[in-house]
């Protein structure tokens, strides 16, 4: 019975809405530069990243690189993707 519950629990849990809007608010005012399309495709590559096991971590150096900016502009990315995109 336990089980079952459980597997209910799973399978009707929330699913993460992303909010565009408010990830480009976010970012946009500090990283001027990048273009709304930039900054959307690399939130986006981050959460694919961390929905496939990796911590989001690993994906300081790709962004990094990515959009060629500094590790604190690259964190701020990251952490407005897992606040804001659902990742």
């Amino acid at each position: 019975m336990l089980a079952i519950a459980v597997g209910i629990g799973v399978a009707t849990a929330p699913t993460a809405v992303a909010d565009e809007a408010g990830y480009l608010q976010r970012l946009q005012s500090r990283l001027a530069y990048l273009t709304a399309q930039q900054l959307l495709t690399e939130g986006y590559k981050v959460c694919q990243l961390t929905h496939s096991g990796h911590p989001s971590s690993d994906a300081i150096e790709m962004v990094s690189k990515d959009l060629a900016i500094s590790v604190p502009a690259a964190v701020e990315i990251i952490v407005a993707a897992g606040g804001e995109l659902g990742c």
